[in-house]
């Protein structure tokens, strides 16, 4: 099978697009599909694959809303012109968003190039922006958004999500769709190869800050456990704007963006790993990568507020959970955290015992049979009409 996989991250570049994708693309490639994967300056050939690395970088998140959309389609209209010069040689496009422009962009460059694609979707844009107050719903412009996004799940051959909440939201659409739930590389995030190199009681923030995670809030837990407790440490590994770093924060270090390999020596320094997001209806059906990342290395979670996040946490017993986001109970229970051994060691231990069910080797085996199952469906259908 000859399949082009798209994506505004790949490895080495480490983000959540990255994460998920990378694994993928190594499974198709061991079963011996030929696989073109197109993506952003940075990114790497793996395996036997060929690679085409645009000159354009990721879109950042740090700019403006008008800023990232120009980025974003200088690097769509990039990434869409080396598709189409290798269409002929396609019989599938794998597409990831967000970013929402740059997916939709080569879904129509799909359908005009009659190449079967599968739509993979992190997060629902542009529900998200409607969320974030950037564009009314009922506007024109929110009209145009939400039909661009309807059109290009219907020209699909199978949709695939991270959660199952947006999996039921896309039965509306009346084609195939798939959960294919987010998980960390086992590979790389082995507990076996890194120890806790000191006693401190340390909560760990990984990951890019977007606009849906709360910067703010997890600000004030800082100042608030470190007047409760000032040997509780935190520790922020990440990209994070220059204005939020230079507020004032509690007993927290900034380690800045690191390669995805070095993740893992950091983590495993941690106590606990923090996932807090903004209230609203995007995010209670977020599951972000750095919360399976945080099980790779065995820490405990918590997380706020509630929603598929909060469920998941309270149904495997590996942390905290909150449905609203107080900062100063959860300060209170951070401390308490530390001070009650036994409750701290029965999270750990559950997070130990079902680790294995979220390593993305096996979650890649589960989407390389996606592939396969409906690109013959999509096979026989041409033979068919034929």
């Amino acid at each position: 099978m000859r399949l082009a996989v798209v994506t505004s991250e790949f490895p080495p570049i480490n983000a959540a697009a990255a994460a998920r994708i990378g694994p993928w693309v190594s499974e198709l490639d061991l079963r011996g599909h030929q696989v073109k994967v197109f993506s952003s300056r940075g990114s790497a050939k793996m395996g036997n694959t060929q690679h085409y690395e645009s000159f354009r970088a990721v879109p950042s998140n740090k700019v403006g809303i008008i800023r990232r959309f120009y980025q974003e389609m200088k690097l769509a209209w990039d990434l869409g012109k080396m598709l189409r010069v290798h269409a002929k040689t396609l019989d599938l496009v794998v597409i990831t968003s967000p970013p929402f422009f740059l997916a939709t962009h080569i879904a129509k460059i799909a359908v005009k190039k009659k190449i079967p694609y599968i739509f993979d979707i992190r997060d629902r844009y542009p529900g998200v922006l409607y969320d974030l107050k950037v564009v009314k719903e009922k506007s024109f412009l929110g009209r145009w958004l939400s039909a661009m996004e309807e059109s290009c799940y219907k020209s699909s051959t199978l949709l695939t999500t991270v959660t199952e909440g947006i999996n039921q939201q896309l039965g509306k659409f009346g084609v195939p769709h798939e959960r294919v739930s987010n998980g960390f590389d086992g590979e790389l995030f082995d507990t076996k190869n890194h120890e806790k190199k000191d006693d401190v009681f340390r909560v760990v923030y990984h990951g890019r800050f977007s606009r849906l995670h709360d910067i703010e809030s997890l600000r004030k837990i800082s100042l608030k456990v470190k007047n409760l407790n000032p040997e509780i440490a935190f520790m922020v590994i990440g990209p994070i704007p220059n204005s939020e770093k230079q507020k004032v924060w509690g007993n927290v270090e900034f380690t800045d963006e690191k390669k995805h390999h070095e993740i893992p020596a950091l983590l495993a320094n941690g106590s606990i790993g923090i996932s807090l997001m903004k209230e609203m209806i995007s995010t209670k059906f977020a599951m972000p990568a750095k919360v399976y990342e945080y099980i790779g290395m065995g820490l405990p979670l918590l997380v706020a507020p509630g929603g598929e996040l909060c469920d998941f946490v309270n149904s495997w017993k590996i942390g905290l959970a909150y449905e609203t986001l107080d900062a100063g109970q959860i300060a209170r229970e951070i401390v308490a955290l530390k001070a009650d051994f036994q409750k701290y060691a029965k999270f750990k231990d559950h997070v130990i015992s079902c680790r294995s069910k979220f390593d993305r080797r096996s979650q890649s085996s589960d989407f390389a049979d996606f592939i396969e199952k409906y690109l013959n469906i999509e096979g026989e259908k041409r033979t068919v009409l034929n």
